[in-house]
Order: structure tokens, then C-alpha cells, then sequence
């Protein structure tokens, strides 16, 4: 029987697409009319839920991942926001936002680190990772929200490396899929947040259209 089941994962593969990402959901836009252009973005660590938090039990440092996953978000958020054309630094603790300032923050409200070993081994979903956000955007001036949205992503329903139907892929594949996981996921996002802020502004005429990564939405 486990014999045939292996036999049959490659024909799966074939009707499973492989996905690496993450899209963005529900945007609101509500009182977002009142804000001007900003003179900065200030980035606050976003908040985990501990409840909402699964680990890999065989993890080096056990208790690391929700530590590892705000700091990885926010400096690949500090990093997207400044490619708009408008500095982005982490927010100041405790000190209070300029009027000409937008604060990004928000929570991370899922996040699964999964399994890297199953990923380059199975793959089809085995050992994916999944990091979804619930992102807010505030204007200095009044504390004004700008826009609100969430993101929902992860990895890897592609085939590992016992389940690619491609011959001779097998080893390939296994690398590829090493590379996927909680660092990629924070990257991606950080890069549909940034996304989603500056369609927000392109649409304004505040920055260049060229200037914003493209966004998924999700379906």
C-alpha cells in the first residue's frame, strides 16, 4: 500500500501547483481621505499571538520563533518601504509619531514554521510554512488610520524531492525547497504590505507607479 501511494504522488504533483507566496485580503480604506502625503514611515514590531504560534519540535532554540519572525518582518519592512522613495525606520519606543509621519504595525496573527526536512523531501503541502498579518496604518496627524488589511501566505505545496515528476529533478527540487520558509514568508510580506501602501499612494500621484512592487490579491 505505501508502496502505491508513492507510486501515485508524481501524478498529484502534476495537478497541484507549486506556490511560494503571499496575497493580500480586505483592504479598508475608510478615513483614508483626510491624510496627506507622509515624510516618513515608522515601522512598530508587530504583535504574536502566542496562541497562535506552532513551532517545529525539533527547532535549535525552542521559544525563538515568535521573537525571530517580528524582527524579521520589520526589517524587511524597513527595507520595502524605503524602495516607495520615502525613508522608513523603526518606530521610536514610546515617543510620539510626527504629524507628517505614518506608523505600520499590526499582528501576526498565524505562524507555523513546518517542517524544512518534509518540504525537500514530500513537499505537496508537507511541512509547509504559513505567516499571515493583519496590518494597520496610522498618520501621525490625529492618529488618523490610513488603511487596514491582512495577508495571508506561506509554503510549499510544490513537489519535494521524492515527488517531482520531472526525471532527474529530485535533488533540485530538495535544494529549491530548503530555501523556502519562515525568512521567505516575512520577505514576501513585507514586500505585499509595501506593495499595498504604495498602490495606495501611486493612485495619489504622491510616488511613481514604477516604484511599487505588485500586489496579489487573494481570491
Amino acid at each position: 500500500m505505501r508502496v502505491a501511494f508513492f507510486r501515485l504522488l508524481p501524478l498529484l504533483a502534476i495537478f497541484i501547483p507549486g506556490c511560494a507566496s503571499v496575497s493580500v485580503q480586505d483592504v479598508d480604506r475608510a478615513g483614508a481621505q483626510s491624510t496627506g502625503r507622509p515624510g516618513r514611515f515608522y515601522v512598530a514590531p508587530f504583535a504574536v499571538d502566542s496562541a497562535s504560534v506552532k513551532e517545529n519540535p525539533a527547532r535549535k532554540h525552542p521559544g525563538g520563533l515568535r521573537s525571530e519572525a517580528q524582527q524579521l518582518l520589520s526589517g524587511y519592512l524597513i527595507s520595502e518601504l524605503s524602495k516607495l522613495g520615502i525613508p522608513a525606520t523603526a518606530a521610536p519606543s514610546g515617543a510620539r509619531i510626527p504629524a507628517d509621519a505614518w506608523l505600520v504595525t499590526g499582528k501576526i496573527t498565524r505562524l507555523a514554521e513546518g517542517s524544512r526536512l518534509l518540504r525537500m523531501a514530500v513537499g505537496l503541502g508537507s511541512g509547509g510554512t504559513k505567516f499571515e498579518t493583519q496590518v494597520e496604518v496610522r498618520s501621525g496627524t490625529k492618529s488618523a488610520r490610513v488603511l487596514r488589511f491582512g495577508t495571508t501566505g506561506g509554503s510549499n505545496a510544490m513537489p519535494g524531492g521524492i515527488t517531482n515528476p520531472v526525471p532527474f529533478s529530485g535533488v533540485p527540487t530538495a535544494l529549491l525547497n530548503s530555501k523556502d520558509g519562515v525568512t521567505d514568508d516575512a520577505a514576501r510580506t513585507a514586500r505585499m504590505i509595501s506593495g499595498t501602501i504604495g498602490t495606495y499612494m501611486a493612485e495619489r500621484g504622491w510616488i511613481g507607479a514604477d516604484r511599487v512592487p505588485q500586489v496579489k490579491q487573494a481570491r
